[in-house]
């Protein structure tokens, strides 16, 4: 009887516990049960503080707490994916209420994101405030306040994020709070109704991103596919139930065999930079090759990530004759990615082989589970460094665990290890996730041995000075130069100066979940937890496009079904979590502590990360790609779990997970077809190459001659060609096939404008706008025929809808200053215009119709009062400021000039671009003259007029000669009256 259940168990594989390694019979966790379980729960709660209060209380992260007074509400604009320019753009917030009498008292409480200005019937009110948009700030505003009908305006500034405003007024017995009863308009757009900041925004109807698959159409798409790879996956359980550690060698060699089958399958017929970040990558590569140094974190957007990846690359580039141009160096750097990928997948076995002994199941789940994770594939295609750190992060880990194993490790092992964590370190900071548990279980480690100093320095000293000696030198060097190691791209001083959709979270963001079960992809927008599971199980982000015309020709069917076959893996992931974590407070060991203290700072990381940087784009779960031996490890304990030593059971779970793998596998096998040719078409046009692309597009409209895309593509490509008549059918075509499609109007509406059939166009381009609100292309398009039409009051109104979709794009305001301009509104324009600089402060475009604008401003009452109003809305603005200097200093009119301001304007500007740029330095070289300092302006001019020179600019020297001959004369620089 003892026998039988002897064998029971050893066919079992004996899933209730990893037999104890040597670390943990040493284990340094001697504490009581209930003593590890109350120092789990504080390291927990400290986490759950630390962001709790990085979300509550810190004004720099864009994190909207809730309180049940009242509601944040913003503008109700429509998500974008692209990077927006910090501006300080501003929201009207306005709410009508009657009151029955005349308060006794009136009780305002108020949280703007991040400073605003309130106005209760006309009248300013002034809100104390301790400079923490975050705290309620407070004020009785009865004074303010009448029988009968009230009105209240808060204008909110925001620079980084949508404006947002909670309020609550209590007025007696009469409650007005911040909800959607209350009108918004965003930096002069049209009036719409305010939008609840915790209910998600999703794009529209138009919007670029507004994929059109989801989970129930995929699956009526996919089932024949399936019920092939189900007979397969039982064929492949049936003829793998006996394996030997053998096998699983082979099996090792066969997966990177079907991998670079993938490589060159689709490197046929996806020759293009693709992938997150991708140019900016490149363009790191190409500076390295061509200057010979590295970079410092403010001379490219990607440049302050640690160098190794790129001079791995920019080194075989070097050696295979290759530069970054053209599509061969796209496809070596992508094979190096594969080459590490491939690495960490045996790295990854390596460690299963080490934490599950002699059993073969959990290490062959594990395997599959590395080898077919769709993040794991999806990112080998792209040119990125997220794989190479991820791939020394696992190296790190298994002889981090070897060691942790070893009674009397050699120099050569610690030295390994503190080479291979050092060069993690040097490809990407968050390797630092794993350093951090893994020193200090080697630290708890020689505790438990109670080993002698000399042990001690040998071991740690040996491990941190080669750690040290490898990548400390570069943290040192950024460290110097910008006083802190770490400098990321998403910091002010990196000098990049950008936000991304929805731009602030709330504490529902991290609650909610179950997008990415019916719309995955973007999903990202609807909860933490949906952008995670999106990008773990699939490229929900589609290689970092914000439009999905650009986005890889994945099997996107196959890949959106596969998020319900997903939650197999994800139940077992889960499932061994926990267990393994209630074995690991029973029996702690050191090999444990490592792969979930690794998992936690991950996590940890993740969080933090995207509260620090409110993208949509930010939540990504290959963020947490190194934690992929954590992953395997627990989707292998989930299978014991659940299978329990079953042959059933085993024979129905593994045929599920080989299924699953078969599909993520083919969903990211590029077939020929009208989407891989569609994808082909619209990548060659982006690179301007009109005939090439015009050959893929009609062999799509060939293979499918039904495919409206097809037909669009066409069209558009022979527009731009020059070709309008022939483009004309294929539009038309488009229209019939997709009568209800926005894209297939504006692109006829485009065609015949082009042909200047300015009716007809026009009424595609509206009927664009009918079915697709959120298409921004058919505004752009839509503005630009009404203004070769000349319809000045359809410009103004229809550029303030496309504000209303879009408010942080430069096009429509710029188009609206300038219609108001031709009204003669003269304020309006000059603040459509100073929009405009904000958002795009290098169009030289802007800066010379703001100047205008303020030109013929200058003739009305109340001018200085105006541009002074102006000048409050960009504090920051060096392009701004220097305008409202110029008009202070050199206004015609004598009642309108003012010294003293357009030296603080002008000051202010040269300060924001350390005084290099000559136009600003001229500019305040007029101040200066203005106010009297005429040496001071004469040393100033020649300063701008040297500088212009030196950069070739002739019109900025031509002014500074001007100014100098005026102040020679011994007067100031005035405008003429003409």
């Amino acid at each position: 009887m003892k026998r039988a259940k002897k064998k029971r168990a050893q066919r079992s594989g004996q899933a209730t516990a990893v037999p104890p390694s040597p670390a943990a019979s040493r284990s340094p966790f001697v504490l009581r049960t209930w003593l590890k379980w109350a120092v789990i729960l504080l390291l927990i709660a400290l986490a759950a503080g630390w962001l709790a209060r990085m979300g509550l209380r810190d004004p720099k992260i864009n994190f909207l707490s809730r309180n049940g007074a009242a509601e944040w509400i913003l503008f109700p604009a429509a998500v974008d994916g692209r990077a927006h320019q910090v501006a300080n753009l501003d929201t009207i917030f306005r709410r009508e209420f009657l009151l029955t009498e005349q308060p006794r008292r009136a009780d305002l409480e108020m949280r703007a994101a991040k400073h605003a200005t309130l106005t209760i019937n006309g009248a300013p009110v002034e809100i104390a405030t301790d400079g923490n948009w975050k705290e309620v700030a407070r004020a009785d505003v009865a004074a303010k306040l009448r029988a009968g009908s009230n009105r209240m305006e808060v204008r909110v500034f925001n620079d980084n994020a949508p404006p947002a405003l909670w309020l609550r007024l209590t007025a007696d017995g009469s409650v007005v709070r911040s909800d959607q009863a209350w009108e918004s308009s965003c930096a002069g757009s049209a009036w719409r109704p305010a939008a609840l900041a915790a209910i998600p925004r999703l794009p529209g109807p138009g919007s670029a991103l507004a994929a059109s698959e989801n989970v129930f159409r995929a699956l009526r798409t996919v089932w024949l596919k399936w019920l092939i790879f189900a007979a397969l996956a039982v064929v492949v359980c049936v003829v793998g139930r006996k394996l030997s550690p053998r096998h699983l060698t082979i099996l090792l060699a066969i997966i990177a065999a079907f991998w670079v089958l993938l490589f060159l399958n689709n490197a046929r017929f996806m020759p293009f930079l693709q992938g997150f970040d991708a140019q900016d990558h490149l363009n790191y590569i190409k500076f390295i090759q061509e200057r010979g140094r590295l970079p410092w974190p403010t001379e490219g957007f990607e440049m302050f990530q640690p160098p190794l990846y790129y001079l791995i690359s920019a080194a075989t580039l070097s050696l295979c004759g290759l530069s970054v141009e053209g599509s061969a160096p796209i496809l070596v750097l992508r094979f190096l990615t594969l080459l590490f990928a491939l690495l960490q997948i045996v790295f990854v076995l390596l460690s299963l082989r080490l934490l599950f002994p002699k059993r073969i199941a959990p290490q062959l789940v594990g395997l599959i589970m590395a080898a077919f994770l769709p993040m794991q594939i999806y990112l080998s295609h792209y040119v990125t460094n997220e794989t190479l750190a991820a791939t020394l992060v696992t190296a790190s880990l298994y002889l981090g665990l070897r060691l942790l194993k070893t009674k009397n490790p050699s120099f050569g092992q610690l030295a390994v290890l503190g080479l291979t964590m050092g060069a993690a370190m040097l490809t990407k900071a968050t390797a630092l996730l794993l350093v951090a548990p893994l020193f200090l279980a080697l630290l708890l480690q020689l505790a438990a041995q109670r080993a002698p100093g000399a042990i001690w320095l040998r071991q740690l000293g040996t491990v941190g000075a080669i750690f040290f000696a490898t990548c400390g030198w570069h943290y040192l060097r950024i460290w110097r130069r910008f006083g802190t190691p770490l400098l990321g791209n998403w910091e002010a001083a990196s000098g990049f100066s950008w936000w991304q959709d929805p731009g602030f979270h709330t504490g529902a963001d991290y609650l909610r979940f179950g997008q990415s079960l019916v719309a995955p992809l973007y999903s990202g927008f609807w909860s933490f937890g949906d952008g995670i599971y999106s990008t773990l199980w699939g490229d929900a982000l589609c290689g970092g496009v914000s439009n999905p015309a650009f986005r890889p020709p994945w099997n996107y069917d196959l890949m959106v079904a596969g998020y319900w076959l997903a939650l197999v893996p994800t139940l077992l992931i889960l499932t061994g979590a926990a267990v393994a974590f209630w074995r690991f407070v029973r029996r702690p060991s050191l090999d444990w502590f490592v792969l979930f203290g690794l998992t936690g700072a991950i996590l940890f990381g993740v969080v933090t990360m995207t509260l620090k940087v409110a993208s949509y784009a930010q939540v990504k779960a290959f963020y947490g790609l190194a934690m992929i031996v954590p992953i395997c490890v627990f989707v292998a304990i989930g299978w014991e779990v659940w299978t329990r030593g079953h042959r059933i059971r085993q024979g129905a779970l593994g045929a599920v997970l080989v299924f699953f793998a078969m599909n993520s596998f083919a969903s990211f096998w590029v077939i020929a077809s009208p989407a891989q040719q569609i994808y082909a078409g619209n990548r060659l046009a982006l690179d301007g190459k009109f005939a090439a692309a015009a050959l893929q597009a009609a062999a799509a409209v060939q293979s499918d001659p039904a495919n409206a895309t097809a037909h669009r593509l066409l069209a558009a490509v022979w527009n731009e060609s020059g070709r309008a008549g022939e483009a004309l059918p294929h539009a038309q075509r488009a229209v019939e096939l997709r009568p209800i499609e926005s894209a297939s109007h504006l692109q006829l509406g485009i065609v015949l404008a082009t042909q200047n059939q300015l009716e007809p166009a026009l009424a595609e381009i509206r009927r664009a706008l009918e079915l697709g609100r959120e298409n921004l292309s058919a505004y752009d398009s839509l503005l630009a025929t009404l203004s070769k039409m000349g319809r000045r009051e359809d410009i103004i109104s229809d550029a303030r809808d496309a504000l209303a979709v879009a408010p942080f794009i430069f096009e429509p305001h710029h188009t609206l200053g300038v219609a108001l301009a031709q009204k003669e509104d003269f304020i309006g324009a000059a603040q459509q215009f100073v929009y405009a600089l904000l958002l795009q402060p290098e169009s030289a475009q802007a800066r010379a119709n703001l100047r205008l604008a303020l030109r013929f401003l200058g003739k009305k009452p109340d001018a200085a009062q105006h541009v002074q109003a102006l000048a409050a809305f960009a504090p920051t603005a060096p392009f701004v400021l220097n305008e409202m200097a110029w008009f202070f200093a050199t206004q015609p009119d004598e009642t309108l000039r003012n010294g003293t301001e357009a030296v603080r304007l002008a000051e202010q500007a040269c300060a924001l671009t350390g005084r290099t740029n000559p136009a600003m330095l001229a500019t305040l070289a007029a101040a200066s003259a203005e106010s009297g300092r005429i040496p001071e302006a004469i040393d100033l001019a020649e300063e701008a007029q040297q500088r212009a020179r030196a950069g070739g600019e002739a019109e900025t020297a031509a002014l500074s000669e001007e100014l100098l001959a005026a102040f020679r004369a011994d007067h100031a620089y005035h405008e003429d009256t003409n």
